[in-house]
């Protein structure tokens, strides 16, 4: 992924949430005013908060904030402060306006990358699950006095609505994963992945299993050296296939599907930066994107596109996935199609 994706997400007011942006661009600004808080600067759980806390709040309340055990659920874990009262000129000055959304977002983009980076020590994987975030002033702390801002780390959905997580980061895998059994959402109009859903909902892909390649290529989590993509390939073209028929109650339940086995890989600087686990999935190419599937596979209540599928009435030697298919930032397609192995499996 572009250091551009870890600009993305949403961008945090202590009193007035602004989303800017999503996924794919980090400039864009919504502007959707959420709340407005009226506490005081000098008692605010955001403007007494240093790196290493965690702060939360209610959904639909971003204003009411309180300061909580980063082993609970939290929506944002402070990586460290940027003092603007330091900035000369007179943008940040005793009597200076309220800055713009956009202003708040070219100083994201210019210093929390920086700040956040340094605070996990230089082990943020750039494609993985968490972006770099900014909290700010709402317009009363600003009026109070209060210049700083918090840089930090979050969880963000394909558009930029934070969603809670529990541990520190640096204590966790960073790379993009969800449990077995969880389906994957699709975007009707581009028919690209979005977010978890309930299998019951139009979905995008299925995941069947979470590999940690680390059993593979880092067995004493001493930092092994980066395998490559092909090698990830074998392990995952023959590890892949025994979980997945695990996960379906049989190794003909794939062919009667009609789906396809796929996987995701770790670049480099994931792997680098300490994430080791990757997904394998069920799906089906159509139309530049993704089948639309509703139900759980695993219960045999599968329909795509509205349809029953129809097995093959005699199972070809393997399925061969015609053409990439989009999917969610930190999921690295296979750049290469495997035949799946005689009695169940496909690549």
């Amino acid at each position: 992924m572009l250091l551009a994706a870890i600009l993305a997400g949403a961008v945090i007011c202590a009193g007035v949430v602004a989303v800017l942006g999503g996924f794919d661009d980090p400039g864009k600004v919504d502007g959707e005013e959420i709340g407005d808080a009226k506490t005081s600067a000098r008692s605010s759980p955001f403007s007494e908060s240093v790196a290493g806390d965690c702060l939360t709040w209610p959904v639909d309340l971003p204003a009411k904030q309180s300061k909580v055990d980063c082993t609970a659920e939290h929506m944002f874990e402070v990586a460290g402060s940027v003092d603007t009262a330091a900035y000369p000129g007179v943008q940040f000055g005793e009597d200076a306006p309220w800055p713009t959304a956009e202003q708040f977002t070219a100083i994201r983009d210019e210093h929390c990358p920086v700040v956040v980076n340094n605070y996990l020590g230089g082990q943020l994987d750039p494609a993985g699950r968490f972006s770099v975030g900014l909290m700010y002033p709402s317009q009363q702390q600003w009026t109070d006095g209060e210049r700083s801002l918090r840089c930090g780390l979050q969880l963000s959905g394909t558009t930029g609505t934070l969603k809670p997580f529990a541990g520190l980061v640096r204590d966790q895998d960073q790379s993009q994963q969800w449990p077995e059994g969880t389906c994957i959402g699709i975007d009707p109009a581009t028919r690209k992945p979005t977010d978890p859903v309930d299998c019951a909902e139009p979905h995008a892909f299925q995941v069947t299993s979470v590999v940690d390649l680390s059993a593979r290529f880092d067995p004493t989590g001493a930092g092994a050296p980066y395998p490559p993509v092909a090698e990830q390939d074998n392990y995952l073209k023959t590890t892949c296939p025994d979980v997945t028929s695990q996960f379906l109650g049989g190794p003909d339940k794939l062919t009667q599907t009609t789906l396809n086995l796929q996987w995701s890989t770790l670049a480099e600087p994931s792997w680098l930066a300490g994430s080791r686990k990757v997904v394998c999935y069920i799906g089906l190419p159509d139309q530049g994107g993704f089948a639309t599937l509703v139900g759980d596979a695993a219960a045999g209540n599968l329909l795509i596109n509205g349809k029953v599928p129809t097995p093959p009435p005699v199972e070809p030697p393997g399925r061969l996935i015609p053409s990439p298919v989009p999917l969610p930032p930190g999921i690295e397609p296979n750049p290469i199609e495997t035949p799946a192995p005689a009695g169940g499996g496909g690549g």
